[in-house]
């Protein structure tokens, strides 16, 4: 399984399907912006120094925390 892979996987199985749109996040290495419907959002991504999918909020984006079932 690819990085990308990995990080939709983690996006499909943690959030409801339908509440949420789904952008590309360039800046990092296979990056998913997660948008609610208030705004707010989430990324995941892969972390290529760690070798994990990790996630990270609105407004922290300077934090990140692993995703531990997708190592």
């Amino acid at each position: 399984m690819d990085e990308e892979q990995k990080v939709i996987e983690w996006i499909t199985s943690e959030l409801e399907p339908k509440t949420y749109t789904l952008q590309n996040y360039p800046v990092y290495q296979s990056g998913k912006r997660i948008i609610d419907k208030s705004g707010d959002y989430l990324i995941v991504y892969f972390h290529p120094l760690l070798k994990k999918v990790v996630y990270t909020f609105k407004g922290i984006e300077d934090h990140f925390f692993i995703a531990h079932n997708y190592c």
